[in-house]
């Protein structure tokens, strides 16, 4: 048996995550085109193996974060578009992202490092905002105690 072989599950998540995340590049760059620079030519081919679907999940927490940007009438105009393109929209998303945050919050402890640039970008999110001090002052403890093991 192949090490890296993806199992049936993750075969569909990788490739929803390659198309999720394509449209909304496109999109964004449709709204802020950079001259001279197409992401397309920076986005590797998938080749279907375990430490392909790792770093998308890494992709796709970075876009998600690239999403926070976009002023209201752009979230609303991406929101539609995932929509018609997938069932669900940013909201969904954003829910079950927050979701693997509180989990790892309340583990109290990072396992690895996607799960370290997840909750590190989630922290960068929240970090100044009054009504989730308490949630970032775990969250920064959990980074600093992984990072002086890890790194």
């Amino acid at each position: 048996m192949v090490k890296n072989k993806l199992t049936k599950e993750e075969t569909i998540e990788l490739l929803f995550k390659d198309k999720w995340c394509k449209i909304i590049l496109d999109y964004i760059y449709s709204i802020e085109p950079v001259e001279g620079y197409n992401w397309q030519d920076d986005w590797d081919e998938i080749k279907m193996t375990k430490s392909d679907l790792k770093g998308l999940r890494m992709a796709y927490n970075d876009i998600f974060e690239m999403i926070q940007d976009l002023d209201p009438k752009q979230y609303k105009k991406l929101d539609e578009i995932l929509r018609k393109k997938f069932g669900h929209g940013l909201f969904e998303a954003d829910q079950k992202h927050i979701k693997r945050v509180t989990k790892i919050v309340e583990k109290g402890k990072i396992s690895n490092k996607e799960q370290y640039y997840l909750l590190r970008e989630y922290f960068e999110r929240i970090w100044d905002m009054p009504e989730y001090k308490e949630t970032a002052k775990k969250i920064e403890d959990i980074l600093f105690t992984f990072e002086k093991i890890k790194i």
